[in-house]
């Protein structure tokens, strides 16, 4: 799971220097940005499709819930 970071007193320089839309992978504390996460929701969505492990519908089921959710938080 990729989360937002969280702003703490101990940030150094470099931290502080990235974007404030990057993302943290929790257990390796990895620096993504939000460019490259999308990349990799949507190619595993496509990988997921492409295996039959996800049908069509599920998958518009799911893409309309998560432009509806980009949506309302822009």
């Amino acid at each position: 799971m990729v989360t937002r970071p969280v702003q703490t007193n101990r940030e150094t320089a470099a931290d502080t220097a990235r974007s404030p839309s990057d993302y943290v992978v929790p257990v390796v504390h990895v620096h993504l940005p939000e460019p490259v996460v999308k990349a990799g929701f949507y190619g595993g969505v496509a990988a997921a499709v492409a295996t039959g492990a996800v049908d069509w519908p599920l998958v518009l089921l799911a893409g309309v819930g998560v432009a509806i959710v980009r949506h309302r938080r822009a």
